[in-house]
């Protein structure tokens, strides 16, 4: 049994195409976790689970955020401790096994016997000059790639991990599982060529040794730039209080190669979601999701503030930002107030607006990039205490409450 575990917000229009390639790549099981969506995702998935193709499960997401929630239920769940082998992802990322007939079957089979887990290296896809969002699959409308090291790429990328060895686990983690403090000497991870993973068990990055030649985690972080203003709208799952703006898109759409690996599965791909379809509850639901999404972006669009980061976007988009090598200098970014930068981001309310430039609005900046950073410590407990005492100091200095 080959399971991927994910959790969901609002990607209807996405998920039959991410269950159907990941299902022909050798994925037996699906669990999947979702919350406050209103574009059909839920009933979606539920009639997926009445076809026995995946496991919805609603996700009462507690403090630490959707995707932390979805993971401690994960963790105690019948088919995660069925599981020969699970993997973490999300809807955006696609499991691309370049070696044999790249199924997940051979990239395992192709480690030495005493591997428990595989980081796969995450390869950024841009936008790929796309600007509106159409119902095609992603995997063939997006083919630019980021560079790799040797013609100016990016170092220090985040995996994502197959894995085994419950038992010896504390928890999941978002990128590789935590092992328990008794096992990590002896839980051993490899890279996908079989070379052991350099750094230690907390590690979430490949630092330089990405072997892409046997297996990539295709990243499609930012899709569309119009898809880009519905990934803002929904907010990150993770780090809950950032609000994503030209800089998430600046760092994260990235591209200055073609990548075409993937689209040996694209025809196997179409005829498994058209195999899906064939069910009329699903195409409906699927019609239905698409309209939606095609819906909200035209009512987003009315926003100024949503509006106004399209602007900026598309502006970076004609600039070609997106294909610079790491030497090159970035496109330099507008300066967003704070009340604008805010105005759309749920669950964060301010009481009033400030000024860019003023203490108010400085402060404000430092505590939002605090709790991301402290969303990666561990243990939970911890970060979530700290996340309280940040709690404390915005109610008191900027009038805001969480």
């Amino acid at each position: 049994m080959k399971l991927i575990v994910t959790a969901m917000k609002n990607e209807g229009a996405f998920i039959l195409e991410w269950v159907a390639y990941h299902r022909m790549i050798g994925f037996s099981d699906f669990l999947i976790y979702t919350n406050d969506c209103d574009d059909g995702t839920v009933e979606l998935l539920d009639r997926l689970t009445q076809m026995g193709i995946v496991r919805h499960e609603r996700n009462e997401v507690l403090r630490r955020g959707p995707h932390k929630s979805a993971l401690k239920y994960a963790f105690a769940h019948p088919m995660t401790h069925a599981a020969e082998w699970i993997m973490i992802s999300d809807v955006d990322e696609f499991l691309n096994i370049r070696m044999g007939g790249g199924s997940v079957q051979e990239l395992i089979a192709a480690q030495p016997e005493n591997t428990d887990a595989i980081p796969v290296a995450w390869r950024l896809f841009s936008h790929d000059d796309k600007v509106a969002f159409v119902d095609e699959p992603v995997m063939s409308q997006f083919t630019d790639a980021e560079r790799g090291l040797g013609t100016g790429g990016f170092p220090d990328r985040f995996v994502k991990t197959v894995f085994r060895g419950l038992e010896r686990l504390e928890r999941f983690g978002l990128h590789r599982p935590v092992v328990a403090a008794e096992h990590v000497d002896g839980y051993v991870s490899r890279a996908p060529d079989g070379e052991l993973f350099e750094g230690t068990m907390r590690d979430a990055k490949a630092r330089t040794h990405f072997a892409y030649e046997v297996a990539q985690v295709n990243h499609y972080a930012v899709r569309s730039i119009d898809s880009y203003l519905l990934k803002r709208d929904r907010g990150r799952a993770n780090h809950v209080n950032q609000v994503l703006g030209a800089d998430y898109w600046q760092k994260m759409c990235r591209g200055g190669e073609e990548d075409l690996s993937i689209q040996r599965h694209l025809k196997a791909t179409q005829a498994e979601i058209a195999e899906l379809r064939s069910d009329p509850e699903i195409d409906q639901l699927h019609r239905s999701a698409v309209s939606w999404h095609a819906a909200k972006i035209e009512q987003l669009r009315a926003d100024p503030a949503f509006e106004a980061l399209r602007d900026e976007v598309m502006a970076l988009s004609a600039a070609a930002d997106h294909k610079r090598a790491r030497t090159d200098t970035p496109m330099a970014l507008r300066i967003v107030a704070d009340a604008d930068a805010t105005a759309v981001a749920a669950p964060v309310q301010q009481a009033a607006a400030v000024a860019t430039g003023t203490p108010q609005a400085r402060l404000a900046d430092m505590c939002r990039e605090m709790r991301s950073l402290i969303d990666q410590f561990e243990p939970i407990a911890a970060a979530e205490a700290a996340q309280a005492r940040l709690d404390e100091i915005e109610r008191g200095l900027l009038g805001q409450s969480r």
